[in-house]
């Protein structure tokens, strides 16, 4: 069974992409579930965590707050040479993150959406990465979409959506940048890099399912 990684823009449907994805291939699908492991491993509350993601950098100051006012965490999986030097917060946050990737990975059947899965697992045989990407206005459209049962005075504007993209996209890219050091945009970090804002998400799932099953055909 495969191990499916998963970046994505801001707006490129990547999570239902990811859940279809992973309901064909009978996959546990990792979105929610990392934030809830890394709340569990750090203790703490998974609250303090529900919106951690490479693309929100305020979060780590909210848990260094959290941490500074706790004892210091354990962190199962993690192995920490006693003579190295103390490690950050958004360090020890990012080692967590990765001991949860690695042992979903160890299942062999996964689906693994952001969190820098594609860099965290870039050597690991049999595990197949992909990127979505849209244009903006793909992108705008779809998040418009999803806020249309949100009461109309309490909806966001175009622009506004807009600006949460780009501002979105640029602070996942300067994540993956300050933790892998690599180009979050350089398709040579995918197998399959396309544009779900044209294909859709049933297309976008098709498209990768079929390349994810001829990888596995041809692997021995």
């Amino acid at each position: 069974m495969p191990v499916i990684t998963i970046s994505r823009q801001f707006g490129a449907a990547g999570a239902p992409i990811g859940r279809l994805l992973a309901q064909r291939f009978g996959s546990e699908m990792l979105d929610r579930a990392i934030v809830a492991q890394v709340a569990l491993r750090a203790g703490i509350p998974e609250q303090e965590l529900e919106s951690y993601d490479e693309r929100l950098p305020t979060v780590w100051q909210r848990v260094a707050s959290a941490l500074a006012a706790s004892p210091e965490p354990a962190l199962p999986g993690v192995n920490l040479a006693p003579s190295l030097a103390p490690m950050s917060v958004h360090e020890r946050l990012v080692e967590i993150t990765r001991a949860v990737i690695e042992e979903a990975a160890d299942t062999g059947n996964a689906v693994i959406l952001g969190r820098g899965g594609a860099f965290i697992l870039a050597d690991r045989p049999k595990t197949f990465h992909v990127q979505l990407h849209a244009s903006l206005d793909a992108r705008v459209r779809y998040l418009l979409a999803r806020v249309e049962q949100i009461p109309a005075e309490a909806r966001p504007e175009e622009k506004s959506l807009r600006e949460l993209c780009q501002s979105i996209d640029a602070a996942r890219a300067e994540y993956i940048r300050s933790v892998f050091g690599a180009d979050w945009k350089d398709v040579t970090h995918y197998d399959l890099a396309l544009d779900a804002g044209h294909l859709g998400v049933e297309g976008s799932a098709d498209l990768i399912e079929a390349a994810v099953r001829a990888t596995q055909s041809s692997q021995p």
